[in-house]
């Protein structure tokens, strides 16, 4: 059966519906927990004042203080639900960890899908999981951020698509993760949990007045009329706004989902893939069904769900099949659980506007990204990436990596690793090196994003030897290169907050006090990319016109002032802006670099650093394409 060919900009047209779509319920949200406020503003108003102070200011101060103090206990109770991150939630739905080793296919077909899905996003390898007891055919993926994200499907996901099927369902996890839908779900939870609270409150409030109302009968009955008035106001506004609020945030989670199913269809350019895996799920028995105990507290996350009702957070099944499918007709929908083949791929952008377009908005990959992915892993010898499986073999990866080509530096880098590495991991460097060293330099970068997840399962003491070893073999020269400083931002970046804690989070500034660091960007990366003065400066104003710079600030900066440390201190500075900010930022970067028409393998190591900064990963080699 031949894959329908749907025109692209149909799936562009339904992502920004999704997203405008998204935007307004957000902003009913937001309205009926306005509404939930002045209900509790009025009652306490007749329970307190028999509705005279109605407008009074102190009341009104009351009344919104009160709420919003219940409402944000119970968003940090909720947000600390996934406060350990994706695995976590993996493990806790019965999740198996899934490493390199395995002798099954199936398990190895899925391991390499998400592998070529994390190198041609530019994002760390999440942490795989495999649903064991799990028939129905399902998915999810959890976590905050790419620092601490899982990807996880059921027995029966393995066992009964096939390899384009499997892909589109992990496109779909992807991109949940790339465009912050699990930041987005957790925050909506935590503010369902608040509301609940004012029912819980609510509830305590009308106990005390019942048990008031019998032991004192003839006395305080007034005091007993307010707490029963004002505890029942509380746990009717309570239930009321529960209803409201997760009929919204069910109604947000069915516009993601028809996001997620354009998004993963534009990457892979098959529709048949995708939606051959919701076809199997509409006549497989046991369907999409988890049976975890677990898993319903989190069913907003998976990829397809049996729930069918006002609080549904996933779409009709139906419904999203015709959407990828037009011809799709249930009654021969067994016609389509054959494997589909072979589809022609779309035509591949040009390079540099490839690199633009991706740097606009961090999506799941693109057809051109998974097929360099797939060559890129296809390219790295097999010791390597069994070695990047277990903490030791990662971190010998990472050192040897950092081994410089020159005697002098790399003799004083081995005393390095003398001083800090236990004598396991010199042995492993030693025997990793020569492989390593034999790579072209391309496949750096994404060998690296291989080692991340395992990195991650290193002990604290592991890991602040590891942070020793890789600043002493970084200073051994007294300099950094664009390669070293790519590879220890991104290092840090994902790995100190899971083992030396979060930073406090920064106020977002305002962009126009950020204008100086966006200029030492744009700056920095048009004299890496340009070699004759006139075109640095006419790369740099057309990243600033993109920025929208203030004509006071288009002026590039001296090569004295783009020093690596001034770039990081920069980077810091914007990690705190808004995304919005940061997307138009990495837009105007790929307009500078690209302005030759020529993207180059430092303007590329440089351009990743930045991205991974700004959360907003950018692909390794893209423009190779």
């Amino acid at each position: 059966m031949t894959a329908a060919r749907v025109p692209a900009m149909d799936f562009f047209e339904r992502q920004q519906q999704a997203r405008t779509n998204t935007g307004r319920l957000l902003l009913l949200y937001g309205m009926a927990v306005a509404g939930i406020v002045a209900a509790v503003h009025v009652v306490l108003a007749v329970a307190l004042t028999h509705g005279e102070g109605l407008f009074n200011p102190g009341l009104m101060l009351l009344s919104l203080g009160g709420t919003m103090l219940v409402i944000l206990i119970g968003v940090a109770v909720g947000n600390s639900s996934l406060s350990a991150g994706g695995s976590a939630v993996a493990e806790l739905c019965g999740g198996r960890p899934l490493e390199r080793g395995t002798h099954d296919p199936a398990e190895r077909r899925y391991l390499n899908v998400v592998e070529e899905m994390a190198i041609a996003s530019g994002v760390p390898m999440p942490a795989v999981f495999v649903l064991e007891e799990e028939e129905g055919i399902n998915a999810f993926a959890a976590g905050h951020t790419t620092d601490d994200y899982a990807v996880a499907v059921s027995r029966g996901c393995l066992d009964q698509l096939t390899r384009d099927e499997l892909q589109g369902v992990v496109a779909h996890e992807f991109s949940h993760i790339l465009t912050g839908d699990m930041r987005r779900n957790i925050q909506l939870t935590g503010w369902l949990y608040g509301i609940m609270g004012l029912a819980l409150v609510g509830r305590v409030l009308a106990e005390i007045g019942g048990r008031s109302s019998h032991s004192r009968s003839r006395e305080g009955g007034q005091s007993t009329a307010m707490f029963l008035l004002l505890g029942l106001g509380l746990l009717i506004i309570g239930w009321v706004g529960q209803i409201f609020s997760r009929a919204i945030q069910a109604a947000i989670s069915r516009q993601r989902e028809y996001l997620a199913d354009a998004s993963a269809v534009q990457f892979t350019r098959n529709p048949a893939g995708i939606a051959g895996a919701l076809k199997k799920i509409g006549g497989y028995p046991t369907g999409s069904t988890i049976g975890n105990s677990h898993a319903s507290a989190f069913s907003h996350m998976f990829f397809a769900s049996a729930l069918d009702s006002l609080f549904a957070t996933h779409p009709p099944l139906e419904e999203r099949i015709r959407l990828l499918d037009p011809q799709f007709n249930p009654e021969i929908a067994a016609a389509t659980q054959s494997a589909p083949a072979e589809h022609a791929a779309s035509a591949a952008l040009a390079p540099v506007a490839a690199l633009r377009q991706f740097s606009a908005r961090p999506t799941a990959p693109k057809p051109l990204q998974l097929r360099h992915a797939s060559r890129l892993l296809s390219e790295l010898p097999a010791p390597l990436l069994q070695a990047v499986e277990e903490p030791l073999g990662a971190s010998a990866i990472v050192f040897a990596l950092l081994l410089d080509a020159r005697q002098s530096v790399r003799e004083a880098q081995l005393r390095a690793l003398q001083e800090f590495a236990p004598e396991a991991v010199r042995f492993e460097v030693a025997r990793l090196h020569p492989q390593v060293d034999a790579l072209p330099s391309r496949l750096h970068l994404p060998l690296a994003t291989l080692a991340t997840a395992a990195l991650g399962r290193m002990s604290l003491n592991q890991y602040r030897q590891f942070r020793q070893c890789v600043d002493g073999l970084i200073e051994a020269d007294a300099m950094i290169d664009l390669f070293e400083f790519a590879l220890k931002k991104s290092l840090c970046r994902h790995l100190d907050p899971r083992f030396l804690g979060k930073p406090s989070k920064a106020v977002a500034p305002d962009e126009g006090a950020l204008v100086p660091q966006c200029a030492l960007l744009l700056s920095a990366l048009s004299h890496l990319g340009q070699t004759r003065s006139g075109d640095q400066a006419a790369a740099f104003a057309a990243g600033a016109a993109v920025m929208n710079l203030p004509e006071a600030q288009r002026v590039l900066r001296p090569i004295a002032e783009c020093n690596l440390a001034h770039l990081d201190a920069a980077l810091d500075a914007l990690a705190a802006a808004p995304m919005q900010h940061k997307q138009r930022l990495m837009e105007a970067c790929a307009t500078a670099v690209s302005h030759d028409g020529l993207v180059h393998e430092d303007e590329m190591s440089l351009l990743r650093a930045m991205g991974d900064a700004l959360e907003h990963p950018l692909p390794p080699g893209v423009q190779d394409e």
